[in-house]
């Protein structure tokens, strides 16, 4: 459980460099609700709201795998490709990527660590279930 803490932890603040960013640029912007007509609100409050969709899963997926005593390096790797997606979905929303090389790559590395942990725990189950 102390990985899944760390990275907890880890994305927790990434999230709340995102959350003042949008913060502050619908006060710029003066857009209390929705995204207004600003292109950058836009992108800032995807790039928000698809973090916040994807993190949960990805971190309880990760504490269910880490409980199984997987090796912490496969926990690990998971963890950091991961937040290397998500960082690099971030900053692609925020550039406004023409190009959504970055934002392709990104999704790219957070979903792969998140379909990996979850064949880990189907995995397990069967692993269970065979030994039962």
């Amino acid at each position: 459980m102390i990985t899944t803490s760390l990275y907890a932890g880890i994305l927790s603040l990434l999230y709340f460099v995102i959350s003042i960013e949008t913060i502050q640029a619908r006060g710029r912007e003066k857009v209390s609700l929705g995204t207004g007509s600003e292109n950058q609100i836009i992108h800032l409050v995807s790039a928000h709201s698809n973090f916040a969709s994807y993190s949960p899963i990805f971190l309880i997926l990760l504490l269910l795998v880490e409980q199984n005593q997987i090796n912490t390096f496969v926990l690990h790797l998971s963890a950091l490709v991961f937040l290397a997606g998500r960082i690099l979905h971030y900053l692609s929303m925020r550039t406004k990527e023409t190009t959504i090389k970055k934002r392709k790559l990104g999704m790219q590395c957070t979903l792969f660590p998140i379909v990996t942990l979850a064949t880990l725990n189907i995995g397990f189950f069967f692993q269970y279930l065979c030994v039962s």
